[in-house]
């Protein structure tokens, strides 16, 4: 009688076997972040719906951004992608500056160092909180 053995493995153990195999480093040149946080009112009310506009820079003075919009709890949260031709300083990171509103005059604005690394799997997370009147 043949007896066949089968080897199970946990998602964790076969993410273990292959993780060697597994590429996370973005070879287009593109640098990733994530940028979270929060929209309120002075009173400390948060603002659901606030558009808010993420405009950034690197080693040249082109900039590049993104839009995003708070949740009912007035918080965001969106990852940044910066483009293969839109290097970031060293350390590596974007200057940025996050606004409310996107158009018009804006009424709260904060000027953030970003850091961005060239693995997708590993976003760095900067954090920034808007107060509106």
């Amino acid at each position: 009688m043949k007896t066949t053995h089968l080897l199970l493995l946990t998602p964790l153990a076969l993410l273990a076997a292959c993780g060697s195999l597994l590429e996370t480093t973005d070879s287009s040149g593109r640098h990733y972040a994530t940028i979270k946080g929060t929209v309120a009112r002075a009173n400390g009310t948060p603002v659901s719906g606030a558009r808010i506009g993420v405009s950034c820079v690197g080693t040249s003075n082109e900039p590049f951004g993104l839009e995003t919009e708070t949740n009912a709890s007035g918080a965001f949260e969106t990852d940044l992608y910066g483009p293969s031709f839109f290097a970031p300083l060293s350390g590596p990171s974007y200057l940025c500056r996050v606004l409310t509103p996107v158009n018009g005059i804006p009424q709260a604005e904060k000027s953030v160092t970003v850091t961005v690394s060239p693995d997708f799997k590993t976003r760095p997370t900067t954090t920034v909180s808007l107060v509106v009147p």
